[in-house]
């Protein structure tokens, strides 16, 4: 099955990979804006990168922003130190009554999320990845608030095209996310970030396969253009059922995002003009599209 196929897009009229760009907006921004750039650009996908947002909505930062203001409150009181003592006691108490109660405030978060994504942008089929600083994002969550957050997302009532795998989470953890997107039909794309070097492509594409993802991701870094060519060829040459993406970061591996389709590349990724980039190289929509008419 393609990814086309996987992802449930129309077939490419031009031969041409799915284009993606990525969803990076933290609580503070508006959706607005991204929304009428996606509907004037039109790319395939939208990932939505919830890690920009959702370590702000944390148990251990939610619990901080109730504590600051019952402080606030006591410290506006004239009370005496045994009274402030008291008040101090019931705050133990309360933090006790939040973290049992926090299971189901964390689901109830997690769904007003991402029905906020959904109602604003879902006329495209949205990707729900969720980075860790490891993986060159911005998450900071444990491995297991990872995997609650991207579980609870899944079991949200709205459909993803499709969710993002770390492949350095670990295989328990891996499963549960997995088991979780079965149970809803959300294939899963089981992805790799290598920051330094271009690794032992063929091995990694192998090692991923068993994995039992419906979709490999491997992006990695080069150092010259012998690592794209390496990378490209090793897509060309890989013997695995699943469908691939693979890519070559940085300004010298822009080659591979813009021919990488050629050699077995299924996607590609984007930035909509004047949209921050996600990963390092990626071309703007526009600039992708010029180098594939200019070819």
């Amino acid at each position: 099955m393609t990814l086309r196929e996987l992802l449930q897009l129309p077939k490419s009229i031009n031969d041409k990979p799915i284009t993606a760009v990525s969803l990076m907006l933290g609580p503070t921004d508006k959706l607005t804006p991204f929304a009428n750039k996606l509907q004037a650009q039109n790319p395939d996908v939208v990932e939505w990168r919830a890690d920009y947002i959702a370590d702000d909505f944390s148990q251990a930062v939610m619990w901080q922003q109730v504590k600051a203001g019952a402080q606030a409150e006591i410290a506006q009181k004239d009370v005496s130190a045994m009274t402030e003592a008291k008040l101090l006691a019931e705050m133990d108490q309360a933090q006790q009554e939040f973290n049992a109660n926090w299971p189901i405030m964390n689901q109830q978060i997690i769904k007003e999320l991402t029905g906020s994504v959904f109602n604003t942008i879902g006329s495209f089929p949205i990707i729900l990845t969720y980075r860790t600083q490891a993986q060159g994002g911005k998450g900071e969550m444990s491995p297991l608030a990872y995997t609650t957050f991207v579980v609870n997302a899944l079991q949200s009532g709205y459909h993803f095209a499709a969710v993002d795998v770390e492949y350095t989470l670990a295989v328990e953890l891996r499963e549960k996310i997995m088991t979780a997107a079965r149970a809803v039909g959300v294939p899963v794309i089981m992805s790799y970030h290598d920051l330094n070097e271009t690794p032992n492509v063929p091995a990694f594409l192998a090692d991923m396969s068993q994995t039992g993802a419906d979709i490999i991701k491997l992006a990695v870094t080069p150092h010259d253009e012998g690592d794209v060519d390496r990378l490209l060829a090793a897509t060309q040459a890989a013997d695995i059922s699943q469908p691939l993406i693979t890519i070559s970061m940085g300004v010298l591996g822009q080659r591979s995002r813009i021919v990488g389709y050629q050699y077995g590349a299924e996607m590609t990724f984007a930035v909509l003009d004047g949209m921050p980039e996600s990963a390092p190289g990626q071309l703007t929509l526009s600039g992708l599209q010029q180098a594939w008419q200019s070819k």
